[in-house]
C-alpha cells in the first residue's frame, strides 16, 4: 500500500509497502506499477487473486489496472461500501 494515496508526501514510491518493500509490476519489473491501489492490480495480474478490490480518488484503480494488464472498474461514488475507508474526499473517494 502507497501509504494514503501519496497524501502525506508527493515524494512517496508507487507501490511502496512498509511492510512488503517495492512491490513491482509482473510483466516489466523496471516499470512503475503505477497509484495507491498497485497490490490490487499486481495480484490480479500476477493470478495470485481473482478478483481484488481497491481505492480511488484520483486514478488509484485505474492506473494500476492500466499498467499491470488487468481490468479495473471505478464504481460510481456511493454504490459501494466505504466502511473502514479513510476518505481524503467524500465526493470523489470509492471502493472498486
Amino acid at each position: 500500500m502507497d501509504e494514503w494515496a501519496n497524501f502525506r508526501s508527493l515524494a512517496g514510491t508507487d507501490g511502496w509497502s512498509a511492510r512488503g518493500g517495492q512491490a513491482r509490476n509482473p510483466y516489466v519489473l523496471s516499470a512503475s506499477p503505477c497509484g495507491s491501489s498497485t497490490g490490487s492490480a499486481i495480484a490480479a495480474a500476477a493470478s495470485m487473486a481473482a478478483v481484488t478490490v481497491g481505492t480511488e480518488t484520483d486514478g488509484s484503480i485505474l492506473c494500476p489496472a492500466s499498467l499491470n494488464s488487468v481490468v479495473g472498474i471505478k464504481p460510481t461514488v456511493g454504490l459501494t461500501s466505504r466502511a473502514g475507508v479513510v476518505p481524503i474526499t467524500p465526493r470523489q473517494d470509492t471502493v472498486g
